[in-house]
């Protein structure tokens, strides 16, 4: 076969507009030329969700394959004045971090334990970045393609949660008055749908929120107003899934396109901090669906591009770029003599149209009203469901494999295998080369890319927590969050590694 038989067609066609959407400043030669000592007015932090570094690798080399270009994250590692390092993400109680325990190490210079929002173990509140900044008088803005109530854009924002809790979280939004708030999420907002009914939205337009549902309204946002975008009932679609179906491209937008429209509001003011996060990366590589992971890891990158772009033109602008922890650890494997099978399977990944998500859809529907929809199990339909989705011609003797999944009845080798998208991921990988090594985070440390004012403090080895002092220091603020010590070695008799667990 071809290398490539269609063109992914990038859905923010923003970056070469990028110029144009800040004509109000003059551009200076590079904004990289900044000197050390030098304090920033205005901090984008970039979070690729569950993003390994051979996610960005072959994010990479996807983005050749798709776009005849690599990522700008890359990029970055050639042009001057700008550091790189590696950052330990552990949390309190584990190496292996979550969300938010990870975006809480951001968002207040503390560990806490995992599945927790700003909150140490002893039940102490801990004062977030997001309090502080708009204390002393900075702009906040939150921008992702999950649900605006998820972990990472939480742990910069709110305290004293379960992680779960994203009703209390969308009205502690309101409480801190962030400026801009774009995502999905909309079930959080909506009376209709909450639990204790109340009406957020309304809350919401009375304190000056321009209520924002789709693309059309994003471009047409007052700029004077304080802006909620909530443009999905959860999370926002994958990019794989938002590129070939043109209801979803015209009424969502981009993670491009809201941090180019965040960046236009905040731009209006002298001092901002704007987190934006390609959280669906990480739910990619949770259900080991390496097409939905990799192509929203170049969305990201496009958003990282328009970042870049007004970094260019804002020569005080710091911008930070990482990742909160990673997962599944993908990689491409050598397949064939010499490993020469390997970029032709790896370029199958083009021909997939749908994510994992939509596979599930049809494989095992969800419950309707008065009526349970039985679940795909013909190998043949399951099968043809296959093919259609990703363009893989599997036999009904492998499609049969998937059975016992799809009723929920699996017995893996490896118990953090035991999903249907983690055995849908082994499969695909015999179609792209690309294997897991679970649906689960992982302990890796983490790449952290800065340039702009300030940048030099995230060179080297660094700690989660110094994200937070270095934003704080940068910004003039004298502040330091209690912190508790780490949590000890789980040991044998503890109840944690039980006998079904190891089972």
């Amino acid at each position: 076969m071809a290398v490539s038989r269609r063109k992914f067609i990038s859905g923010s066609g923003l970056v070469a507009a990028s110029v144009a959407a800040f004509p109000h400043i003059a551009r200076p030669a590079d904004a990289a030329a900044t000197r050390s000592g030098q304090k920033p007015s205005k901090i984008i932090h970039l979070v690729a969700d569950g993003m390994s570094l051979a996610t960005l690798s072959m994010a990479d080399q996807l983005a050749h394959l798709s776009r005849k270009r690599g990522l700008a994250w890359l990029d970055l590692h050639r042009r001057a004045g700008a550091h790189h390092g590696l950052m330990d993400m552990r949390s309190l109680s584990s190496l292996v971090t979550d969300s938010s325990a990870a975006s809480s190490s951001w968002g207040s210079g503390s560990r806490i334990v995992n599945g927790t929002v700003n909150i140490l173990p002893d039940g102490r509140e801990l004062t977030t970045l997001y309090e502080l900044f708009g204390q002393a008088g900075w702009k906040r803005g939150l921008v992702t393609t999950t649900e605006i109530t998820h972990a990472t854009p939480a742990g910069f924002a709110t305290k004293g949660l379960k992680r779960e809790a994203a009703e209390s979280i969308a009205t502690q939004y309101l409480d801190r008055g962030v400026e801009v708030l774009l995502g999905g999420g909309r079930k959080f907002f909506d009376k209709t749908k909450r639990k204790d009914k109340r009406d957020v939205y309304t809350e919401y337009r009375v304190k000056d929120y321009a209520l924002l549902n789709e693309s059309a309204d994003l471009a047409a946002a007052p700029l004077d107003k304080r802006w909620l975008g909530t443009f999905a009932a959860s999370h926002l679609p994958f990019t794989v899934d938002h590129t070939h179906d043109t209801k979803l491209a015209k009424s969502i937008p981009t993670l491009a396109a809201m941090t180019q429209r965040a960046l236009e509001k905040l731009a209006r003011h002298e001092r901002f901090i704007l987190q934006v996060e390609g959280g669906r990366v990480d739910h990619g590589c949770h259900m080991n669906d390496a097409a939905a992971a990799f192509f929203d890891q170049i969305a990201f990158d496009e958003a990282l591009e328009v970042c870049l772009e007004f970094q260019r033109q804002h020569a005080d602008t710091l911008l930070v770029i990482t990742t909160d922890h990673s997962t599944g650890n993908p990689g491409l494997n050598g397949t064939g003599l010499r490993y020469g099978l390997s970029p032709l399977l790896f370029s199958n990944l083009l021909e997939v149209k749908a994510s994992f998500s939509e596979i599930l859809k049809k494989l095992s529907p969800p419950e309707e009203r008065d009526k349970k929809p039985e679940p795909v199990t013909d190998p043949a339909k399951i099968a043809a469901i296959i093919k259609e989705a990703i363009g893989y011609e599997i036999t009904p003797r492998r499609a049969k494999l998937l059975v016992p999944f799809i009723k929920k009845e699996g017995e893996p080798i490896y118990n953090l295998m035991n999903t249907l998208t983690c055995q849908l991921g082994q499969l695909m990988a015999n179609y792209t080369g690309v294997g897991w090594t679970s649906g689960a985070h992982t302990s890796d440390y983490v790449p952290i890319s800065a340039i702009g004012p300030g940048a030099e403090r995230f060179a080297g080895f660094i700690q989660n927590t110094d994200v937070f002092r270095h934003y704080t220091n940068l910004a003039g603020i004298d502040f330091r969050n209690p912190e508790s010590p780490l949590v000890g070695a789980v040991s044998p008799d503890s109840g944690i590694l039980s006998p079904h667990w190891m089972a």
